[in-house]
């Protein structure tokens, strides 16, 4: 039994069998290659470099399937079909130079590519220096605004001393409420955003303007 199934394997019609299916198998893989690469690379258009170098990267390894197809083919039909694996091979021949050379071509210039970990760097850096800038810009802002506020109230505290009706003290108290409930509100508005460190900054004028 053991020796029939080694002479079976052994036969000519099974070794045949085995190439064939050999050359198949990786024909399609060679298919399957650059099909899954275009399916990939299709919606990637735009950002895409060295688009040209990707095709000539796919006709290549279609190129390299072929040649499996050829030998198959011979295989199936029991001819060798010289011509179609002459024109073949030179096609193959053909691209896989090309590809060689216009890999060697753009080689230096993909090896000064940065990589995408120092991309991903690079963006987080301008983004933390950006925000940074933002957020001390709004702190002068919200400095400034309370300033402002500080002000006028100072204004309407020498105008409450100045003035002599009643009328008046009345309309510059309803005025000095006002603008303690919006400053109140301003500080409470930026505290959201930068908690503590903020109110220092806004009460200062504060107490400067008490003192």
């Amino acid at each position: 039994m053991l020796r029939e199934l080694i002479d079976a394997c052994l036969s000519s019609t099974w070794i045949t069998t085995v190439l064939i299916s050999k050359d198949i198998a990786i024909a399609l893989a060679y298919f399957a290659i650059p099909a899954a690469m275009l399916w990939v690379f299709k919606d990637r258009e735009d950002d895409l470099l060295y688009p040209w170098l990707w095709i000539l990267f796919a006709a290549f390894i279609v190129a390299c399937g072929m040649t499996h197809v050829a030998h198959a083919w011979s295989m199936i039909t029991g001819l060798e079909y010289l011509p179609a694996h002459l024109a073949i091979g030179i096609i193959t021949a053909v691209i896989s130079v090309g590809t060689a050379i216009a890999f060697i071509k753009v080689l230096p210039q993909i090896r000064h590519l940065p990589s995408p970990s120092k991309q991903k760097a690079e963006l987080e850096r301008l983004v933390a220096q950006k925000t940074k800038e933002k957020d001390a810009l709004i702190k002068e802002i919200n400095h400034r605004v309370g300033n402002q506020l500080q002000s006028i109230s100072s204004m309407i505290a020498v105008e409450t001393r100045r003035a002599k009706d009643q009328q008046s003290i009345d309309l510059l108290a309803r005025l000095k409420t006002e603008l303690e409930r919006m400053n109140r509100d301003h500080i409470n508005a930026s505290q959201k955003d930068y908690g503590e460190e903020i109110r220092s900054w806004l009460t200062q004028p504060a107490r400067a303007s008490a003192s």
